[in-house]
């Protein structure tokens, strides 16, 4: 039966805090909201890797591999919808050019 690891619970409740907060920090910036899946999910991968140490090391242990997928995948359609929404629909940049003459 795994053991619960110290690293691992404070990991756990640095992560905590940031999500007992994240109604507050929606309402002031609303440009991370799309980041948070990502986060949540990463909450949920350490609080299954800390439950496993006490009840169902099998369940949890596949929802901590589960999650941290997920989170991988959410963060990668985060960083894409960020690139897409700053880089490739923003506005076009024309730069200045000098015709060289010979």
């Amino acid at each position: 039966m795994p053991s619960l690891e110290i690293n691992e619970l404070t990991v756990l409740i640095i992560l905590a805090i940031p999500v007992a907060f994240s109604p507050i920090l929606f309402k002031r910036r609303r440009d991370i909201m799309k980041w948070f899946p990502g986060y949540y999910s990463i909450f949920i991968t350490f609080l299954s890797t800390n439950l496993e140490a006490f009840i169902a090391p099998d369940i949890f242990n596949f929802m901590e591999h589960f999650f941290a997928m997920l989170a991988g995948i959410l963060f990668c359609l985060a960083a894409l919808y960020e690139y897409y929404s700053k880089v490739l629909k923003g506005k076009q940049i024309k730069l200045p050019t000098k015709r060289v003459e010979r």
